[in-house]
This record gives structure tokens, sequence and C-alpha cells, in this order.
């Protein structure tokens, strides 16, 4: 694609120019967010790989009475064992993996409005080839699912006895 330079579109490339900037630092900040979100999920896996461990309620209640767990400890493997895996999986997110979604989604917003500004700085001709080429790719995009559905529905037992008749 060419760019149409002209004074007004060139701060049209500025302001992509400023979200590409800001998107590299919002993606080094989610990758620091991922990080902690997995490490979270290890933590957690490893209490469950503990708990999973005590043969019964007693010996953590043993643990807990001998001084090798704090209360806190002594009430989440408790639940844990009750639990089971469910326990471990049916837990509220964390601060950090709600702060990951936003992050997340103020990238998606922002990769939205960076697109937009490198569109308006095209010429007209460009964006009408541009925008050719997108309804193209969704047009596309449409027949393959459609493709994909006639695919699957052949594979359905109940059709393949209707198609057979």
């Amino acid at each position: 694609m060419r760019r149409y330079l002209k004074p007004r579109d060139n701060g049209y490339l500025m302001e992509a120019a400023a979200c590409s900037k800001l998107l590299k630092e919002l993606r080094r900040i989610e990758a620091k967010f991922v990080r902690a979100v997995e490490k979270e999920t290890a933590i957690r896996q490893s209490e469950f790989e503990t708990v999973m461990r005590y043969s019964s309620e007693q010996e953590i209640l043993d643990d807990y009475g001998w001084g090798f767990l704090t209360e806190a400890q002594y009430d989440r493997y408790r639940e844990l064992y009750e639990k089971g895996r469910a326990a471990l999986e049916d837990l509220p997110p964390t601060q950090n993996k709600l702060t990951l979604q936003l992050v997340r989604r103020i990238i998606a917003d922002l990769d939205a409005e960076r697109r937009e500004w490198e569109f308006s700085a095209l010429s007209p001709e460009d964006q009408r080839a541009e925008l050719d080429r997108a309804q193209r790719a969704q047009n596309e995009w449409k027949e393959k699912i459609a493709e994909l559905k006639r695919q699957l529905d052949w594979d359905d037992p109940q059709e393949q006895k209707e198609g057979v008749k």
C-alpha cells in the first residue's frame, strides 16, 4: 500500500506511530502479568499436589495441631482435600488475572485505533482498494465456514442415512 502524504495525513501517521509505540509498552506489561498469572497458577497447583499427599483430613489436622500449618493453610488444605480439583479450578480470578484481561482489552482497542489511523492516511483510491480487499477476505472466510458446516453436516449419521435413501 502506498501512503498518501499530505500534511493532514502525516498527522494520521504520527498518531498511528504513537499507538504503535504505546502498544509495544503495553505488550511488555502484558508479558509481565502473564508471568505473574502463571506463577500464581503454579503455586496453586503445587499446593494442590501437597494436599493430595495427605491420606485423610486427620493428617491435615495433625499437622495443624503440631504447628506445621497455619490456620489459613489448614482451612485452605481442608477445602482442597474436600473438594478436590474443583476447588482449584473454581476459584475467583485473582487481581493479576483481572489486570491481564484489562491490559489485553486495552491492547485490542489501541490496535484497532492504530489501524484506523493508518487507513485514514491512505489515498482515497488506496482506501477503496483496501476496503475491496477486506470484503474479498471476509467473503472467502464466510465461504470457508459454510464449506466446513457442510462437511460437518455430512459427517452427521442422521444426515448420511437420509442421503442414502
